[in-house]
């Protein structure tokens, strides 16, 4: 980068071209933002887009994400990270920043009014190929329908950080795709939902896999392996690449048996307000 961004704004419908020059440019570095921007646009109140622009605003260098209470980091060599640090400080009520592992090594010694309470490696996937699961194990999972959300909110109410509430699942069953694991009621349990996989965020090439959850006493047995297969299955059908995130190296292990492949090493803080700090 030859010249440092300077300028932090809200991006813009006329940031399109520049928006798409930087996403061609290295795809699974910036495609996390292509899917946001296109599911959501750039006037959501749900997913706001910052854009770091060189002097002139002629070079769009980086992209900073916010929704609920997690903001998304992302440039090419944390040539962006003063800029990201100076409006992240600015936000209130932020838990967590997830960002490429150069942008997030470069932000932290920036920041003023949080700090890093723990940090977890992260690592982004993508699915090339038709999942591989057996039959038999696939045939676990079916498609989530809105008669099951009161299951589902009691279900990911026990989830810890994957914990989802029932205006994050409302959208994300009867008309997005998600697919779960029953349990038939036994002596040790009442009939229950054992596994959920659903949608993150979905573009118009890619979609991004999240909430995969088991319950502890139902692992071991292929659940999450059959959701998440399933709704890869699902995308695929519809001409999309499956992607995810994951931290867990248990995880990460079921991914790659279905076949994902690691396309991005990222980094994921959890964050506190620093002692005597004050948001404006």
């Amino acid at each position: 980068m030859s010249r440092p961004p300077t300028v932090l704004r809200r991006l813009e419908s006329e940031d399109t071209l520049l928006l798409g020059n930087l996403a061609n440019s290295d795809r699974w570095r910036w495609e996390t933002a292509r899917m946001n921007i296109e599911s959501y646009g750039l006037k959501s109140s749900y997913v706001t887009l910052w854009g770091a622009f060189t002097a002139g605003e002629t070079a769009l260098c980086g992209i900073l994400t916010r929704f609920s209470n997690t903001v998304v980091v992302v440039d090419t060599a944390g040539e962006c990270a003063s800029l990201f640090a100076e409006k992240i400080d600015a936000e209130v009520g932020v838990v967590g920043i997830r960002g490429t592992i150069e942008t997030i090594t470069a932000l932290c010694p920036y920041l003023q009014k949080y700090q890093v309470s723990a940090q977890e490696d992260s690592f982004y996937m993508a699915l090339h190929q038709p999942p591989q699961c057996n039959p038999a194990v696939l045939s676990f999972a079916r498609t989530v329908r809105t008669s099951d959300l009161e299951k589902l909110v009691s279900f990911y109410s026990a989830a810890g950080h994957m914990y989802r509430s029932r205006a994050n699942l409302l959208p994300k069953i009867g008309y997005e795709r998600a697919f779960m694991v029953e349990e038939a009621a036994t002596a040790l349990h009442p009939a229950r939902i054992a596994s959920c996989a659903l949608m993150n965020v979905e573009g118009k090439s890619t979609g991004m896999i999240g909430g995969v959850f088991t319950l502890p006493d139902a692992r071991g047995k292929g659940y999450a392996q059959a959701c998440v297969s399933a709704l890869s299955q699902d995308l695929q059908r519809a001409g999309k690449m499956p992607t995810l995130f994951y931290e867990n190296p248990l995880a990460g292990r079921i991914y790659s048996r279905i076949g994902f492949e690691t396309v991005g090493h990222w980094k994921l803080l959890y964050l506190i307000p620093r002692m005597g700090a004050k948001h404006e």
